[in-house]
């Protein structure tokens, strides 16, 4: 059996696309991109490329089977919260003071053991604020409240998710019991997670915030963002997540040089060992096979050469 095959499944699915500025304004460039099939030297995975910012991306696995995405599924949950309440680029938007109800999520995230952010009754944060404190350390329980406030229950969230998905061509893609991704009833496939990704990293406002490496939350102070691989390997956002069930789960964007341009490429890596540190490096040794493609001859698709 080949080595790679007994290493915890990892998935991986990369979507690239032209960067042609800030992340609003990302859109194709495949003339740059000539189709020309080459061979990369990838991780120990499967793992597969495509240049095509409109088309699904091609993955290591088109047969896999849903997994759990843990905490990528907060990235579900910032775009459809925009989706619904929009924020300008720069704004803060609403206030949401914190009740009862919120210190109950709190808690039993706490107790669950669960990443959160500590809340207490009348605590007033933003909307923006809620999206940092989501996305950068994480918050289950933010993640959880915000939906609720956006959409009046987690069953209108669930309802207005699952079609949103669908609407970006995630079909594979489930709403579980919550907002955050911590119960493993939230599953998706890597292909359906670059698409997330890509989603994500045109949104202005999620794209800033996933490139912070640190935010300050009024009411409780410094936090940090979970991806530490910011600003290696070009990577500027996603994702990370973890989970018992889902192992490691990393969604990452990452500017490469391709075709003789600057381009985003956008991923994701499912299931890899026991944590999101396994799946960033698994992340970050295809991003520096990709890299180590020549600028002049450009990347049509790649396949997994163990």
């Amino acid at each position: 059996m080949q080595p790679f095959r007994t290493r915890a499944l990892a998935l991986v699915a990369v979507l690239v696309f032209a960067l042609t500025g800030c992340a609003s304004d990302a859109s194709p460039r495949d003339e740059t991109l000539p189709s020309l099939a080459v061979q990369v030297r990838w991780p120990a995975m499967d793992a597969s490329l495509a240049t095509l910012a409109n088309a699904a991306p091609e993955v290591s696995n088109p047969h896999a089977k849903p997994r759990p995405t843990a905490s990528t599924a907060k990235v579900i949950t910032a775009l459809v919260v925009l989706k619904e309440h929009p924020l300008a680029v720069g704004a803060q938007g609403p206030s949401v003071v914190m009740d009862g109800a919120d210190v109950e999520l709190y808690e039993d995230y706490a107790k669950r053991g669960g990443t959160y952010l500590p809340v207490y009754r009348g605590m007033n944060m933003s909307q923006y604020t809620m999206l940092q404190a989501m996305l950068l350390p994480s918050a289950n329980n933010i993640a959880d409240t915000l939906a609720v406030w956006a959409f009046g229950s987690m069953d209108a969230y669930r309802q207005s998710a699952t079609s949103f998905v669908k609407s970006l061509g995630m079909q594979s893609t489930t709403i579980g019991s919550d907002a955050s991704g911590y119960d493993s009833s939230t599953t998706s496939t890597a292909g359906d997670l670059a698409l997330l990704a890509r989603a994500a990293m045109q949104n202005p406002t999620i794209a800033a915030i996933v490139g912070q490496e640190t935010a300050l939350i009024p009411g409780y102070g410094p936090v940090s963002n979970t991806n530490s691989l910011l600003g290696q390997t070009g990577i500027v956002g996603l994702k990370t997540g973890t989970t018992p069930e889902a192992g490691g789960v990393f969604m990452f964007a990452a500017h490469v040089s391709l075709g003789g341009g600057p381009t985003m490429v956008v991923g994701a890596v499912m299931g890899a060992g026991k944590s999101s540190a396994d799946a960033m490096t698994e992340a970050q040794q295809l991003l520096s096979s990709v890299r180590a493609v020549p600028a002049a001859t450009g990347v049509a698709k790649a396949l997994s050469t163990p």
